[in-house]
């Protein structure tokens, strides 16, 4: 009878804290600069994915305390410790499920490609054409195993911190190649003026989502469900296509 009480007991309070935890209130949340999606304006995060979200909690009646911006590799960290409760624009990838719920709905779909200098006369179709060539990569970003573990193999690639300073080489010639997210790559051309880099649209090397993703240990399934939901919503309403139209001109 005594283990029969205990059984009933955890169950409680399981459901107790799963349904505590349903009921988030407040959240705090982390990112990288990454314009379009994250960009700093008047010392705040703003940006396409930032708006995107921030509707989504304003609609949960979620508060957010706070919106942070890091280098990508030690926001990877501080999700992974549960330092903050979400972390957003994050790819799929299997380790990452270890620490975070992924939702079901991503934020935007997004496509990664090769990028050179329009002088150089490249072409990208596959990993073999990056052979003999200078690769420029940001660290801590996923890409595609297949492509870390090529460029790892034959020691032709350079990491930075940042996709502008990626950029910044390309122009100067310290690089051939460097690969991008399209959005985020059009953005930075715009920005630094350096519209002879361009992107090599057909042989994208994936199309992935960007997603929220959350820290198991402080935000339950439930409340990530939750989310997952209002967001397929909104993404259904012209608000989303409007907000799309304000950061995109591809």
């Amino acid at each position: 009878m005594y283990y029969i009480k205990m059984i009933v007991l955890m169950i409680f309070l399981s459901v107790f804290v799963s349904n505590a935890n349903a009921e988030l209130k407040e959240i705090d949340i982390i990112c990288d600069v990454w314009p379009p999606y994250q960009i700093i304006e008047n010392n705040h995060v703003s940006g396409f994915s930032t708006k995107v979200i921030e509707t989504v909690f304003q609609r949960m009646k979620v508060k957010i305390r706070s919106i942070k911006a890091y280098p990508w590799k030690r926001a990877i960290i501080m999700i992974e410790k549960g330092e903050a409760d979400a972390l957003f624009s994050a790819n799929f990838t299997k380790d990452r499920t270890e620490f975070a719920f992924y939702p079901a709905e991503h934020i935007v779909n997004s496509p990664w490609v090769m990028w050179v200098r329009e002088e150089d006369e490249l072409k990208f179709e596959s990993l073999d054409d990056l052979l003999g060539r200078r690769i420029g990569l940001v660290r801590g970003y996923s890409y595609t195993p297949e492509l870390w573990s090529f460029v790892k193999k034959h020691k032709n690639y350079q990491e930075v911190t940042n996709d502008e300073q990626n950029f910044k080489k390309l122009d100067a010639g310290r690089v051939d190649f460097i690969s991008a997210e399209l959005g985020n790559g059009l953005y930075l051309v715009k920005k630094t003026g350096v519209n002879t880099i361009i992107p090599l649209k057909d042989n994208p090397i994936k199309s992935d989502g960007l997603y929220i993703i959350f820290n198991k240990n402080n935000v339950s399934r439930t409340f990530v469900d939750t989310f997952s939901a209002e967001l397929k919503k909104l993404k259904q309403e012209p608000l989303y296509k409007s907000l799309y139209e304000e950061y995109f001109d591809l």
